[in-house]
């Protein structure tokens, strides 16, 4: 597996690469394979959540959990912004989805701020959305953008 560790994010083939297996990983809801992509160490802030996690696994499990609440959830990659003076970038995206045992359809934008280590792999993971606004197409809520 090719991995941006050498530099910054000024490699934009090396960067291009890893956004295309971070989103590949999460559209396959491939669990394993998102948690791959991430340090053993990782801090994972995630709106859905409500707190900071830490460890690998706990990204797994929140993969996991996306596949049953939205199975047939998919992130379209609209963008990524990378940082030339270290390793991170910030992946912008669109989500679609039905939340399970539902019609509701669920849509929104958010940003993935990935912070890499010189191993190439996601030490600190920050995702950023409205998750309000999130939960309340999920119940059905009229919601304004």
């Amino acid at each position: 597996m090719e991995i941006m560790a050498e530099v910054a994010a000024t490699d934009i083939d090396a960067v291009e690469a890893f956004c295309g297996r971070w989103e590949k990983a999460w559209n396959e809801r491939d669990a394993d394979a998102v948690a791959a992509l991430c340090a053993e160490d990782l801090v994972y802030d995630e709106p859905a959540l409500g707190a900071t996690v830490y460890g690998r696994d706990s990204l797994r499990d929140f993969v996991a959990q996306m596949a049953r609440t939205f199975p047939d959830y998919s992130f379209t990659r609209v963008g990524f912004y990378a940082e030339v003076s270290r390793r991170a970038l910030v992946v912008a995206w669109h989500f679609t989805g039905t939340s399970a045992g539902t019609d509701r359809r669920v849509e929104f934008h958010g940003d993935d701020r990935l912070e890499l280590g010189e191993d190439g792999l996601v030490h600190a993971y920050r995702c950023l959305y409205d998750n309000k606004f999130v939960e309340r197409q999920v119940r059905g809520q009229a919601v304004r953008r």
